[in-house]
């Protein structure tokens, strides 16, 4: 087996371990309600389910049951579009900005504790390995759009 192999099963084997810990938290932060919540907020402005579903890689389908439970939660408004009465603009209530603002805080000083925990060397480190493993990954992205 490869050190890169070796490596992987490593990642896995540890995000496994730790289904119930940080990695669960971030796990959840991307499905569902909460990644619809959240790409409202970096939106800023109101936007169509079809963009949603488009952004986020889900089923026009699985956006409109997330939106359902938003909206009767009281965290988007769902309103028709005053130049195109066809379309439905979704944005987040004054609620749903809160809840916005609440996961993003305590995701950031989940964060922040585990940096403080590691240490600023190492949190060096792991964010200059990080850069590296993304920009390795964007470089494959990359070329595997050439080869289409």
């Amino acid at each position: 087996m490869t050190f890169a192999e070796d490596a992987e099963r490593e990642l896995m084997q540890l995000m496994v371990k730790n289904r119930h810990g940080a990695f669960s938290k971030i796990e959840k932060s991307s499905k569902g309600a909460n990644i619809v919540i959240k790409v409202l907020d970096r939106l800023g402005e109101p936007t169509n389910p079809k963009q949603l579903a488009d952004t986020l890689n889900l089923s026009t389908a699985r956006i409109a049951a997330v939106l359902g439970n938003l909206e009767k939660r009281g965290l988007i408004s769902r309103t028709m579009d005053p130049d195109d009465r066809r379309r439905i603009n979704v944005s987040l209530t004054e609620c749903g900005k809160k809840v916005a603002k609440a996961e993003k805080q305590e995701m950031r000083n989940k964060i922040i504790r585990v940096f403080e925990l590691m240490g600023e060397e190492d949190t060096n480190k792991y964010l200059e390995l990080t850069t590296k493993f993304v920009n390795y990954s964007q470089k494959l992205s990359t070329e595997g759009e050439g080869d289409q």
